[in-house]
């Protein structure tokens, strides 16, 4: 069974998207910038060639939430 990124394909994620947590935690300030301007819709973080967190703008998180309510 393959667990890397493209594992799960009910997910959509564009390369732009993945970024492994080293280098999340290089960039991260880059990556909050790009999604608070809409660039990004999400950053799916990766380790060991498996999809482990997604980090969202908080105003989408606040909307995810509303639509959870």
């Amino acid at each position: 069974m393959d667990d890397g990124p493209d594992s799960d394909p009910a997910l959509r994620v564009a390369n732009a998207e993945l970024a492994t947590v080293r280098e999340a935690m290089r960039e991260l300030n880059r990556y909050v910038e790009a999604l608070e301007r809409g660039e990004l819709d999400k950053v799916v973080l990766t380790q060991r060639n498996r999809m482990r967190a997604v980090v969202v703008s908080l105003e989408r998180f606040a909307d995810l939430e509303k639509r959870a309510a």
